[in-house]
This record gives structure tokens, sequence and C-alpha cells, in this order.
């Protein structure tokens, strides 16, 4: 229930404490309180079987497919993320509630991530309280997410994600996603270095990575077409 309880008090106030985002966790599968070091990259349609194989060159098998909806919360605090996604898992389907907020370290700027599950009660109060609190329906798109790991110690907290991007308008589409998770005492610069190597590798060249969330991304649709 800790992340419950801190994703509520987060919609209703902008009171923010210092040691951290959850302070606790409610369950031993749930993911705690990480930095999430992580690039975006678009993918052309011509494109996608080159990705995929050079995928499984670099040894990564595909873990999981994941069909996800995510409802964005309002909150009080510029750049934080509060999130409810509802997740079917090979028919399995359970919901996800994440806090992300950007956080100083070294030169640059990274999601700190805090994530735990909702049970049916929890998730229906968390968006009718996002949704009167917001005035209007909760901002929400849905992905397919190809879910890639890798075998062996160097790869152990890497995951490499194939999205399918839907209702986003002109930025619908194809993205992969390379994430290195650092626990608080990681070391976070070289994972930045270890996202763009990976990335490198997958493109079989240097790729820019895409600067907006998926979140921007649904506003700025959402924005253009007046809704």
């Amino acid at each position: 229930m800790a992340i419950f309880r801190e994703c509520l008090r987060r919609i209703l106030s902008d009171v923010r404490g210092t040691g951290g985002t959850v302070a606790g966790s409610a369950k031993s599968d749930d993911k705690g309180t990480n930095f999430e070091v992580e690039r975006k990259f678009a993918i052309a349609n011509d494109e996608l079987d080159s990705v995929r194989s050079r995928l499984s060159a670099m040894g990564f098998k595909l873990a999981r497919t994941i069909d996800m909806t995510d409802h964005f919360l309002p909150t009080r605090v510029k750049g934080e993320m509060l999130r409810v996604r509802d997740e079917n898992i090979d028919g399995r389907k359970h919901t996800v509630c994440t806090i992300k907020e950007w956080v100083m370290i070294g030169n640059g700027k990274e999601r700190q991530e805090s994530e735990g599950h909702l049970g049916a009660v929890s998730r229906c109060i968390l968006l009718v309280v996002g949704r009167l609190i917001g005035g209007k329906p909760l901002s929400t798109f849905s992905k397919r997410r190809l879910e890639h790991q890798a075998d062996g110690p160097q790869f152990s907290n890497v995951v490499i994600t194939l999205d399918q991007v839907d209702g986003l308008g002109k930025y619908s589409g194809h993205y992969a996603e390379v994430e290195v998770l650092v626990p608080q005492d990681g070391n976070v610069e070289e994972a930045r270095a270890a996202v763009f190597r990976l990335a490198s590798q997958l493109f079989g060249q240097e790729r820019d990575c895409v600067e907006m969330s998926y979140q921007q991304m649904l506003e700025a649709s959402r924005s253009q077409s007046g809704r």
C-alpha cells in the first residue's frame, strides 16, 4: 500500500519529502526505488527486421509480450509523473502504479522511479480522484511492448524493449527503449555510456534519442487535435 498512499498524497499536495520517493514497498516483487537510465529511439517501419536481427545477434531474447494501457494522473509538481498502468501478460492482468521524478546526478538528469502493484480498489480510487482533481478525463494511451533480456551477469540489469504505440497521433509508431536500472548507490555515468553503446549496436550506427516522453507525445497530440 506504500505506493498507493504516496501517489494519492502527491495528487493532493505539492509537499515533497527529501529521503527518496517511497519509503517502502508492499510486495516483495515490487521494484522499489531505482534510477531509470533509459533512452528512447524511433524505428522506421522498413528497419524493423534489421533491428530484430541485431537484437538477436547481441544475445537478447524475447522475455515477454505486454499489452499496456497507461493512465496519467495529475500532479502538482512540474516534471513529475504519476502513472497507473494496466498490463496484460499472456492473459494475466494486473495494475502497476509508478512515480517518476527528475533528479540531478553527475552532469545530467535521470528519472528516479518507484513502482508497486495496485489492487482493484486502490486502482479505482486513484483513477477517480485523479479525474476529479484534474477536472477532465485522464490522458490515456496503449502500446504493445516486446521486452527482451539477455543471459549473463553483464546484462542482468539491462532491458531492451520494442514498442508499438497507438493513440499518439503523428507520434504513433515503433520505438526501441534501452534501459539500465541502477540502484541508489550505483554508477549512473557508467549506465549512461552503456545505454548509448547498446543503442549503437542495435541500430548499426550512432543514433540520436527521442527527447519527448510518451506522456509528452500524448499531450502534444491532444493539443494539436484541439482536445
